[in-house]
């Protein structure tokens, strides 16, 4: 079996590895049936490394014993989805233990070879493909998201990347978003969605920093975008602050002070304090006002280091959104047909 010919939605996963090495990351959607306490983990492996290989063993079945059972059950009420995929840390004794127990119940399964690191490491033989990257960058409260929903809603190949980190980005983005994932949960999810994408066709994602909240992506993954050819969403101030006040208007003001505190090394004392009397008066559009001055600026000078170059601007307006759509795939599909190697 190669792993690169597997595809996460093709099983269901089970992971059977401790609750702290699943809660650290897993693959996307795997069920955790642990055939270890985190603490029984801890003490099998120091008998194996000051007692042997057999001892070990000994002790692990002591442990696990009377949980085979349920073990068995589980794993037979997960098989009813569809067909099992273990896989332990590496593919050794874990995986290969609960797989024995779950075949002598007639359960049809496969073990992942290489266990979950060799799960990770196939997300990097996936980002080696040619992939046709178009990032859509542009100022912040642009409407860079809706444009990306309403192209996957044509068919486009979407990553949409706030969604997944679920954080918009900003000092402002973590406001009204669920907890967000860990990093290897973000690049798990990054891996599922990719897999099922042609790099053959376009990829469609917004321009991001490298840190999106406490998300940090994939280096290589972020470094790909950095290369990629960049269309440019551009909307008159009015409209963005309008945009701001639908997305921010309802948030509470003392949540909306709290972000806009976390700027005030960057964006200096006096704007950040004009910015909490506009917010503290109920002037929420001018505090929008003074902090996408300051997100212009950084972002401008950050797209001069970017080596990716802005290949079309869209200068939207109030144009409708479909609109919008056909002309950035336009623009983007005569710049692939244009630089085919």
């Amino acid at each position: 079996m190669n792993p690169a010919h597997i595809k996460t939605s093709d099983y269901v996963w089970v992971d059977v590895r401790t609750p702290a090495e699943y809660r650290r990351g897993h693959v996307h959607g795997a069920f955790n049936l642990p055939l270890f306490t985190d603490e029984e983990r801890a003490e099998v492996g120091t008998i194996y490394a000051r007692q042997g290989k057999n001892a070990a063993i000994e002790r692990g079945l002591e442990l696990t014993g009377p949980r085979l059972a349920e073990m068995s059950r589980t794993g037979k009420a997960l098989s009813k989805k569809g067909r099992l995929m273990l896989y332990c840390w590496r593919g050794g004794m874990r995986s290969a233990s609960v797989a024995w127990l779950l075949r002598l119940q007639g359960v049809d399964l496969e073990v992942y070879p290489g266990g979950y690191k060799g799960y990770r490491d196939v997300f990097d033989d996936l980002l080696g493909q040619d992939w046709r990257f178009v990032v859509l960058g542009g100022p912040t409260l642009c409407g860079k998201t809706d444009v990306l929903k309403a192209l996957a809603s044509r068919g486009e190949q979407v990553l949409d990347l706030e969604g997944m980190a679920r954080h918009k980005g900003s000092a402002f983005g973590g406001l009204g978003q669920e907890p967000q994932p860990g990093n290897e949960e973000f690049s798990n999810l990054l891996h599922f969605k990719m897999e099922g994408f042609s790099p053959d066709r376009i990829v469609w994602c917004e321009d991001e920093s490298l840190n999106m909240g406490k998300v940090v992506m994939p280096r290589r993954f972020y470094d790909l975008l950095t290369v990629s050819p960049l269309l440019w969403l551009e909307r008159p101030l009015e409209v963005r602050i309008g945009r701001g006040m639908q997305e921010y208007g309802q948030m509470p003001s003392r949540e909306l002070a709290a972000c806009l505190e976390k700027l005030r090394k960057r964006m200096g004392g006096d704007v950040v304090n004009r910015g909490l009397a506009a917010i503290g008066s109920g002037d929420l559009p001018a505090a929008i006002e003074s902090t996408l001055a300051y997100y212009d600026k950084t972002y401008l000078f950050s797209l001069r280091k970017r080596p990716g170059k802005i290949f079309h601007r869209c200068l939207a307006g109030e144009q409708d959104l479909d609109d919008v759509c056909r002309e950035v795939l336009q623009a983007a599909c005569r710049y692939i047909q244009d630089n085919k190697k």
